[in-house]
This record gives structure tokens, C-alpha cells and sequence, in this order.
């Protein structure tokens, strides 16, 4: 995309207008569109293509409720991960309520490296039993959500965060095992490597300055038009609608920088 476009794009502001184009060409092309709360517990018709709708709340922002807005009127589903930081409890009653999933954006390594300044893998591995007390962190950050909205909280996902790399370790490295998901009361966590091998295509979305918009090769328009059996997209609702300020400092990057093209492969974060 030419600068001058990028420019026009952010001068809009309109990317949910593009998120609908993506669920309404996923409704004509006879996708069901789902959460992964939904796809773990089977509940869609085995017989349609799959959409999976992902959104990781990573900052707030005013994309969360629009593509929930817009997701009713197609009769979506969809799972919407909440950090700490980004808690809403109203928005994500009202998620549940509509039969969405509002669940955890987990990060109890990053937050235990912060807690601890630790700076490096092996200053963390030096704590007796880190891995245990992290899980704790993750299973308390649980059992508040679900305590205070009375939701389920049946898949989790992972959120990366500097620390994450300082240490070489992901928060999806207290998950692995599966044998933790009876103790933290989960049924699937996003990056679990066998549900991520049955996702003929995995999509994420980026800034638009990189790559149009997409990572990882294919936009969710070539997926659908290729009639991918099980598509999972993931989408960060900041990425799709910016305050006054977040848009002006856009309009500042794509003017000084222009856009750029990332040759990007698919990794578990």
C-alpha cells in the first residue's frame, strides 16, 4: 500500500468497516462463525467450513466493542481475551450474556519477572519451584475473573510481553502440559500445539503500515475465496480503531516511514 493510501486509511480511521466485509464474505461463502470456546466443546455444525474468531484485548480501546457490535449482526461468536489491565467487567458480561466467550489473556511469567526483576533465564530458573508459583498466579487471575463475573472461563490465551523475551520463555510455557488444565479448570489454551496443527489457516492481523494489515501470507478475504476448512483469526481490537491521539501519532509513523512487508512465520507466543 502506497503511503498516500496508508495515510487516507488512517485519516478514516474505518478498519471495522473491513472486519465486517471479512465476516460477511465468511457468512456468503456459508462459514460458521465461532469462538474457541465453541469449537472445543463442539458445538457448531460439523458440516460448514469453521471461521474462529480470536480477539486478544492487549490495550483498551474502542475496537473491542465495535467488532463485538458488529459480530451481533451477523450472529457471530466469538472468543474476546482480557488482560489484568485491560478488565471490563460490564463489556465482557455483556460478551458472555450474548453467547460470546469473555475469558483471560494470561501473563504470570511476565508478571513474576517483573515482580522479582529478574533479567535473564537463568536468574529465573534460579528460584526454587518458579514454575509452580507462577501457575498459582495464573490460576488466582482465574478464579478472580470468574468470581467476580460468574463467567466459565473454559480457554485462556497467552499474552507476550517484553519480559517474556528477556527470559526466553513464553507464558504459554506453564500450559504445555495439558495435564494442567484439570487444576486450572481449562478446557483448551489458544497456542495448544495439536489445535493449532487442525487450523488450516492461521491468521493474525498487524498495524496496516505492515504487510496490509496481516501476518503470516494470507489475508482472511484469500482464505475465505480459497475456502479454507478451518480458518482461526486473531485479532487485536486496538489494531482496528484508534483514539484521536493513537491516530495522530499513526498518520506521524506512516509519514515519516511509510509501510513495510514482513516475511513472517506462524509462532507460539
Amino acid at each position: 500500500m502506497s503511503r498516500m493510501g496508508l495515510l487516507i486509511r488512517y485519516l478514516k480511521n474505518d478498519r471495522i468497516r473491513e472486519y465486517e466485509a471479512i465476516l460477511q464474505a465468511a457468512h456468503k461463502r456459508g462459514y460458521a462463525l465461532i469462538s474457541l470456546r465453541d469449537y472445543i466443546l463442539g458445538n457448531f455444525d460439523s458440516r460448514k467450513k469453521l471461521l474462529i474468531l480470536r480477539h486478544d484485548v492487549d490495550h483498551f480501546s474502542g475496537g473491542t466493542r465495535a467488532m463485538f457490535e458488529v459480530e451481533k449482526r451477523y450472529g457471530a461468536k466469538s472468543s474476546f481475551y482480557f488482560r489484568n489491565r485491560t478488565f471490563e467487567p460490564q463489556l465482557m458480561q455483556e460478551i458472555e450474556a450474548y453467547g460470546s466467550e469473555a475469558s483471560l489473556h494470561f501473563e504470570p511469567i511476565a508478571d513474576f519477572v517483573k515482580a522479582n526483576r529478574v533479567r535473564s533465564k537463568e536468574e529465573l530458573e534460579a528460584f526454587e519451584n518458579w514454575q509452580e508459583r507462577c501457575l498459582n498466579i495464573l490460576k488466582a487471575d482465574l478464579e478472580r475473573f470468574r468470581n467476580l463475573l460468574d463467567i466459565p472461563c473454559l480457554t485462556i490465551a497467552s499474552h507476550g510481553e517484553y519480559e517474556n523475551s528477556l527470559v526466553k520463555t513464553p507464558n504459554n510455557y506453564l500450559t504445555e502440559d495439558i495435564s494442567t488444565y484439570d487444576n486450572l479448570g481449562i478446557k483448551l489454551e489458544a497456542y495448544n500445539k495439536e489445535f493449532i496443527e487442525r487450523v488450516t489457516s492461521y491468521i493474525s492481523d498487524v498495524p496496516i503500515e505492515i504487510n496490509g494489515g496481516y501476518r503470516y501470507g494470507v489475508t482472511p478475504f484469500e482464505a475465505i475465496e480459497q475456502e479454507e476448512e478451518i480458518i482461526l483469526f486473531l485479532t487485536h481490537p486496538n489494531h482496528w480503531y484508534y483514539s484521536p491521539w493513537k491516530q495522530f501519532r499513526k498518520l506521524i509513523k506512516v509519514l515519516l516511514k511509510g509501510g513495510e512487508q514482513k516475511a513472517e512465520e506462524f509462532k507460539r507466543i
